[in-house]
């Protein structure tokens, strides 16, 4: 079976309930959005959660030296 890539939270919007200890670190900017590392980051632009009336609410994340700052980056990378 092939290694899955790491999960980039900016490209869905996430349940607030169900997120992991790790996740919770990257909403916080603490971490990186997509890796998880907590080395050299720098802004990554916006992560979402859905409230609770239906909206979503964003915050702002960071991303580690080593990713895409943002998500459509890693696409046209990987063509």
């Amino acid at each position: 079976m092939a290694p899955q890539p790491p999960t980039d939270l900016r490209t869905e919007v996430l349940d607030l309930l169900s997120l992991t200890p790790e996740a919770r670190l990257c909403l916080a900017g603490l971490a990186c959005a997509r890796c998880g590392s907590t080395e050299a980051l720098r802004p990554g632009g916006h992560a979402y959660t859905r409230s609770p009336g239906g909206g979503r609410l964003g915050w702002a994340v960071q991303v580690c030296m080593n990713c895409p700052a943002n998500p459509s980056q890693e696409r046209e990378l990987r063509s």
